[in-house]
């Protein structure tokens, strides 16, 4: 089993890497869907759900960035919405278990404060997902045996 840096360096000297990375992501979204609706499901379930907070970030984007180069190199899972006033939503700040609402509907700079709500909707369902674990593993160990090869 090899380690992501080891790939990354070995990556740089093959020469069929963009196929090889191609293929990687591939496998590394496969079970992505299941992971999202885990996601979805556990908003849903443990964000309040007076004022629709719930319903709104369980329609939150979740997406997948896979970087095989430089020091950003890594596979993450993140979540983002646009807000309604046309600024991204600060979805880790509600996974951490606060957010910001209006007070009394009042809009204005000075009058919004910060609740606390319960954390962890989006972390929890990512590190429990196994299968999404285990498949990222495997498809790192494929293409270190596909560089290997040559």
């Amino acid at each position: 089993m090899g380690t992501l840096d080891e790939l990354i360096r070995d990556l740089r000297k093959f020469e069929g890497r963009k196929l090889v990375v191609k293929e990687l992501r591939k496998r590394i979204r496969k079970p992505v869907p299941k992971v999202r609706r885990a996601v979805r499901r556990r908003a849903l379930d443990t964000l309040p759900s007076g004022g629709g907070l719930n319903v709104w970030v369980s329609k939150a984007r979740i997406t997948v960035v896979a970087k095989f180069v430089g020091r950003g190199a890594g596979i993450r899972m993140k979540a983002g919405r646009n807000s309604g006033t046309g600024k991204r939503s600060d979805i880790r700040a509600i996974d951490r278990g606060r957010v910001r609402a209006p007070s009394w509907g009042r809009r204005t700079k000075g009058s919004w404060h910060a609740q606390t709500i319960p954390d962890g909707f989006f972390t929890e369902p990512v590190v429990g997902a196994t299968e999404w674990r285990e498949e990222c593993v495997a498809a790192l160990d494929e293409a270190m045996e596909v560089i290997r090869r040559g």
